[in-house]
């Protein structure tokens, strides 16, 4: 059994009106069902059928730019793009109800919201600002065999227009931004069966194993900003992809994570550097030694989690070791008790 594990969950953001995040891990809806079928769900259900309950009914609210990296966290343009956001976190609630129970109400509004953003939003070709589409991008799977023709011709040039925007940036530095967008264009490619498009991700995937890890487990998130959740948040867009590969092409993902470049860099390696703090037997001390402007300009705004000595939350590993754990299961940490936990706890790699 093979799963695609679609991660969205961005460290550190919250919607404002307390929609629940803990089902904005999207994973493939067969392995969903599949693990339903033998009743591995149960409680999942009752929790999903509750938050879903409380917003089955909304509307899409998009918004034509999503004004969020670079600004700081109480900036009025921020605020307010997290707000038409909320609608990321409904639709990735919709998903997981349409995996569970195949209800139409569901599908259909993952429709309405896809085509709403669709039409609303141009992509920039920011992968921290488009990473929030994710929940567009893989409610796709479930509705591309059901569309009509202009629906279809609607999505799928919506996408590439991100994916082409995302390839067509210059300024994306090489740390989690780049994986962001790897992730973006060869999901993206997948969906659209565009060739082109997955092997410049998988090309670009090789360039960041080589130049964005390093041998003793650090990453350039490490080197720069002196952040674990960044070195984290880089991990999972990988992750995700890799996995995404291995649904397609069996074997190619299992390749990219347990390649190592000349150097001794490998994802294996990164996340082995993870798994003391993941598992609270260290602590891991944040922005002490940060090098980036922004990170202090956080800190003097008062934000705490950007405060200089700020511990680290192992919980905000634990779907990302649950991903590696797809791989090899030493990664798996048993305190997690997100969906995604729930389902990985029980897949057996053949």
């Amino acid at each position: 059994m093979t799963l695609i594990l679609l991660f969205l969950f961005t460290p550190g953001w919250f919607p404002l009106s307390g929609i629940s995040t803990e089902f904005s891990t999207l994973v493939h809806p067969a392995a969903i069902r599949e693990l339903a079928q033998a009743g591995e769900l149960a409680g999942l259900r009752h929790q999903l059928e509750q938050e879903w309950s409380a917003i089955r009914l909304d509307n899409p609210n998009p918004t034509a730019e999503i004004r969020y990296e670079g600004l700081l966290d109480n900036n009025p343009a921020r605020v307010e793009t997290l707000l038409h956001l909320e609608d990321m976190d409904k639709m990735a609630l919709f998903y997981w109800h349409y995996a569970l129970f195949a209800d139409e109400h569901s599908f259909e509004k993952m429709r309405d919201f896809s085509l709403s953003w669709a039409k609303t939003l141009t992509a920039t070709g920011n992968p921290i600002n488009e990473n929030k589409l994710l929940p567009v991008v893989y409610s796709y799977f479930f509705l591309k065999p059901h569309l009509n023709p202009q629906e279809k011709v609607v999505l799928e040039k919506w996408l590439k227009t991100i994916a082409d925007a995302e390839i067509g940036n210059d300024r994306v530095p090489l740390n989690n931004w780049e994986t962001k967008r790897i992730n973006l264009v060869g999901t993206i490619g997948i969906l659209v069966e565009d060739e082109t498009l997955l092997a410049w991700a998988e090309a670009r995937t090789r360039h960041y194993l080589e130049k964005a890890l390093f041998s003793d487990g650090t990453s350039v998130d490490i080197r720069q900003r002196d952040a674990l959740s960044y070195h984290v948040s880089g991990l999972k867009p990988l992750l995700q992809f890799f996995i995404s590969l291995e649904k397609e092409t069996p074997g190619t993902g299992r390749a990219f994570f347990h390649f190592e470049t000349p150097s001794g860099a490998s994802v294996a390696r990164s996340l082995d550097y993870v798994i003391p703090y993941a598992k609270g037997k260290e602590v891991y001390r944040q922005w002490n030694n940060t090098k980036v402007k922004l990170d202090r300009e956080r800190a003097a705004a008062g934000i705490e989690k950007y405060q200089p000595g700020v511990a680290y939350d192992p919980k905000k590993s634990y779907e990302t070791m649950a991903m590696a754990g797809f791989f090899d299961p030493k990664y798996r940490v048993g305190a997690c008790n997100y969906p995604l936990c729930a389902l990985l706890s029980t897949y057996k790699q053949e």
